[in-house]
């Protein structure tokens, strides 16, 4: 993406895949509904800026979710903040 941005931002269009990643994730019948503020801080501590490529990582993404932010997941054990 742009080399020109500082480590730990983003450029427009970068945030806008993240964006667009988290959504569509947190739109599935499957997510926890409370998740999705740790979810969205996993993203962002997990791709800082520049690194997140949605060709890529998209599939790592969904498969940390359903692992870690999923309904099923929730009922047996409870969210902790950050997580």
């Amino acid at each position: 993406m742009n080399s020109h941005s500082a480590k730990g931002t983003f450029q427009p269009e970068e945030l806008a895949s993240l964006q667009l990643v988290f959504r569509d994730i947190t739109s599935q019948a499957w997510f926890a509904p409370d998740a999705r503020e740790s979810f969205a801080k996993y993203l962002l501590e997990t791709f800082p800026g520049e690194t997140f490529d949605p060709r890529r990582h998209r599939s790592v993404v969904e498969t940390s979710a359903r692992m870690f932010y999923s309904l099923d997941r929730a009922q047996k054990t409870p969210l902790k903040p950050g997580r």
